[in-house]
């Protein structure tokens, strides 16, 4: 089948370069280069190292602008697959061709930009959709979806990278049987962009929640908290299973040293989240022992 792809991260280029063996690709619509790292060097996205890999027709653009539209249609595709492009395809785009998505959860579940992540935060909705495209917020006929779930201890960035390969393999298998769509049923939920804010860690929530919390916002935007004035980025943690201090009384947001010699932050509903790799502003990450060897008379999370 003659297919345009759109994406840009790398995500989305393991996705075409899986499609592209099945496929025939004749157009590539990805995002402009981008400044990358301390020198602000301008670096082509994923997607765009990976056409050019494959010898493919590639279009940057922020916007399907009426160039973009052009190049669409003397593409004489029959279909476009979209993973996470980054941009909106506008209904004179639609209009042309179907547009099918790679969604990160059980459609109509967590609807925008980070499905995945509130999946996990929310431990439902897990899984993923391909559907068609329409004006709305991901509100299109559903074309096929599989349930997934969670690994031990798997954040969203690993988590992403295994959920795309069985995209993937889901999108390719659709595109060849073709199945009929259904409309969306159930209640819809969203998942708007998590910000940094957002990523503040409050401890008056229980432990189990706060550990898929954790999981959910890395590699970004990271949870964090103010330990005396100071942000620290809290990279991997884990709930215990009970109190290893709980003979005393701590106040949330606590942070103390149990008997077997594990960092613990006290948390709502007398839970406890046990803290394994820590990351002080300004420093490299560190294992949680370390940091707090480093801390001087009672820790407590602001």
């Amino acid at each position: 089948m003659r297919l345009i792809f759109a994406g840009t991260p790398e995500v989305a280029s393991d996705a075409l370069e899986r499609i592209a063996d099945k496929h025939e690709v004749t157009l590539v619509l990805t995002r402009p280069d981008a400044p990358i790292g301390r020198k602000r060097i301008m670096t082509p996205s994923r997607v765009a190292s990976m056409a050019e890999k494959l010898g493919l027709r590639v279009h940057k653009t922020s916007k399907i602008d009426e160039e973009a539209l052009k190049l669409i249609r003397e593409s004489d595709a029959e279909k476009a697959v979209v993973v996470a492009y980054g941009a909106m395809i506008p209904e004179a785009a639609l209009s042309m061709i179907p547009w099918w998505n790679l969604h990160f959860s059980v459609l109509p579940e967590w609807r925008g930009a980070t499905p995945l992540q509130h999946s996990m935060i929310h431990d439902t909705g897990i899984g993923i959709t391909v559907f068609e495209l329409n004006s709305g917020l991901d509100t299109g006929p559903l074309i096929t979806q599989q349930h997934l779930s969670f690994l031990e201890n798997e954040t969203a960035g690993e988590a992403l990278k295994r959920f795309t390969e069985e995209g993937s393999k889901l999108l390719i298998h659709a595109l060849e049987e073709n199945p009929e769509s259904t409309i969306q049923e159930g209640t819809a939920s969203l998942a708007p962009k998590i910000s940094r804010l957002d990523a503040k860690i409050d401890f008056e929530t229980d432990a189990a929640d706060l550990m898929r919390f954790i999981r959910a916002t890395n590699p970004e935007p990271m949870a964090w908290a103010n330990q005396n004035g100071e942000p620290v980025r809290i990279l991997f943690a884990s709930a215990t299973t009970f109190n290893p201090d709980s003979l005393k009384l701590r106040e949330v947001g606590e942070i103390y040293k149990s008997d077997d010699s594990e960092i613990i932050v006290q948390c709502g509903n007398r839970t406890s989240l046990k803290l394994q790799l820590v990351q002080p502003a300004g420093k490299r990450e560190a294992a949680a022992t370390d940091w707090w060897n480093g801390l001087k008379g009672t820790a407590k999370f602001d």
